[in-house]
């Protein structure tokens, strides 16, 4: 996630995002240091964009981060995957969040309101005539459990405005990607740089999906390689697409 945003930061002329990173085992103790440190490092930096990823789902934990960016950077656009979108559901404030970035089986878990985690799913959700990620980014939608905005990863991408579709994305479809670990967090490091640079939401997903999917195909994905693969990759796809995706021009 960090790598993609670097790169596509750095593409745009802009400066490279700020992070708060820690070990954490699955006892918590990393994830409390980042929201220890979250304070400080907003005394130093006034963020427009503000990414929560791999943390443990403590909802308190969650409760008190949006409630300090709330006071001290108003402004900030809140994005979510992993864990971070978990909390921020499970405590009730995922419509605070601009974006949210859920595969095609964790929108199933925001759609679902008596749930605080993937793995408790109600089965009805999953339906019987196929998953369809459209519906339950709605359900997600209307039952308060779901971002501004979902860019629902899988197969075909969702760009999910408000309840409704507003784009897809399903070129180039590069199967291996999807046995590569961390190449959904590629895709929602790109979308958060791309808001932080002054794209819209919807730009900002669009442009995301297309640049993870293309860095794919550029790169040769097998199921050898790793998400720093397809980093490297970003420098070479942003420069030769992204003008055209996005009318943002580098020079």
């Amino acid at each position: 996630m960090l790598g993609a945003a670097c790169a596509a930061s750095k593409h745009l002329g802009c400066p490279g995002p700020w992070a708060l990173l820690a070990g954490d085992v699955g006892r918590g103790d990393g994830t409390r240091a980042v929201f220890k440190a979250l304070p400080e490092a907003l005394a130093r930096v006034r963020p427009s964009v503000v990414a929560f990823h791999y943390v443990q789902p403590v909802m308190a934990l969650m409760r008190e981060a949006i409630g300090l960016l709330e006071r001290e950077a108003p402004d900030a656009l809140l994005v979510a995957d992993a864990g971070g979108m978990y909390a921020a559901k499970a405590a009730g404030l995922a419509p605070r969040f601009e974006l949210m970035t859920p595969d095609v089986g964790e929108v199933g878990f925001l759609a679902d309101p008596e749930v605080t985690h993937p793995a408790y799913v109600s089965h009805y959700l999953f339906g019987t005539d196929g998953f369809d990620p459209a519906k339950l980014a709605r359900l997600a939608h209307e039952r308060g459990g779901a971002a501004r905005v979902l860019l629902v990863k899988g197969e075909t991408d969702h760009v999910v405005v408000e309840g409704e579709v507003a784009a897809t994305v399903a070129e180039p479809l590069v199967p291996a990607l999807e046995a590569i670990g961390g190449t959904g967090d590629t895709l929602t490091g790109l979308a958060a740089a791309f808001l932080a640079a002054g794209f819209p939401t919807l730009d900002a997903a669009v442009c995301a999906a297309r640049a993870n999917r293309e860095a794919g195909r550029v790169m040769g994905a097998t199921p050898a390689m790793r998400a720093r693969d397809l980093v490297a990759a970003l420098p070479e796809v942003l420069r030769d697409n992204l003008c055209a995706w996005s009318g943002a021009c580098a020079i």
